[in-house]
């Protein structure tokens, strides 16, 4: 594994390490907008990960999330899905909140 550099004053802004050998290389960015009958949340920002499987992973910690938010304040949301977005905005994945749960029994 090659070692880190040092980061310059802009990279350690931004956050990013830089390994030698990999200069250029970008994560793609995936988009996590929330779906329910009323419409969609829209993520604008967006999140760098290494693919649509990780992206998938991502999806199921915030349904996760929501849906435990939502239960603590009366609240059933698992009718909603997250869609992923790729940046050009290609639909790769759309995850109903009701898969990220596991079932008991």
């Amino acid at each position: 594994m090659p070692k880190a550099v040092d980061l310059n004053p802009a990279e350690r802004q931004n956050k990013r390490l830089i390994l030698p050998g990999f200069e250029g290389f970008r994560m793609p960015r995936f988009y996590f907008n929330i779906l329910s009958e009323a419409g969609s949340l829209d993520d604008w920002e967006g999140t760098e990960l290494a693919d649509l499987d990780a992206a998938r992973i991502e999806a199921v910690h915030d349904a996760r999330a929501l849906m435990s938010n939502a239960v603590l304040l009366g609240y059933d949301i698992a009718s909603r899905s997250v869609e992923i977005r790729n940046e050009t905005g290609d639909i790769l994945l759309v995850l109903p909140f009701s898969e990220a749960i596991k079932r008991m029994g």
